[in-house]
């Protein structure tokens, strides 16, 4: 697996599922600025909160093959490891695509990020253990200092010519 940083600012984004871990996908890419949209009949009470903020759309119902055509990236993540499997069959080779049922049928996977100006590190394990991606994104974000921080982000504000 390639690691990048992929800008999705303007992109399409779908999310089939509106349970626990497409919250946590959703919570992911939300700070990217895409055009996201959730498709699931049911979605949890903060994702019903965002949408009705604006910040993203969510269709009450259950996903079509269909939805998933002007999507850039399509996160499966249903309660359903069939429909995940589908979405993930059904996406072209252009789209990206997370399976959370079973990751290597898609064709990225989902990391733990740590943020901090414009510091962003990415931490996987490849799908093989979600538990040690978060201990390992713990032992490391302690490292990326505020000192640090402010360094990067003055260099970064210098190179933009800002």
């Amino acid at each position: 697996m390639l690691p990048l940083h992929i800008n999705l600012s303007g992109k399409k984004v779908v999310i089939a599922g509106g349970g626990n871990v497409a919250l946590r996908r959703l919570k992911t890419v939300l700070p990217e600025r895409a055009e996201i949209t959730v498709i699931s009949p049911e979605a949890l009470p903060e994702i019903k909160q965002l949408a009705e903020k604006g910040r993203i759309r969510w269709i009450a119902r259950k996903i079509e093959m269909e939805d998933l055509l002007p999507a850039f990236f399509i996160i499966a993540a249903t309660n359903d490891r069939d429909v995940n499997l589908q979405i993930a069959a059904n996406a072209s080779e252009t789209q990206l695509v997370n399976c959370v049922s079973k990751a290597e049928n898609g064709s990225v996977y989902m990391p733990k990020i740590i943020r901090k100006g414009h510091i962003q590190v990415s931490i996987s394990t490849s799908g093989g253990s979600p538990k040690h991606t978060k201990r390992l994104a713990e032992k490391i974000d302690p490292l990326i200092g505020a000192e640090l921080v402010e360094e990067v982000d003055r260099l970064f504000e210098k190179r933009r010519g800002t």
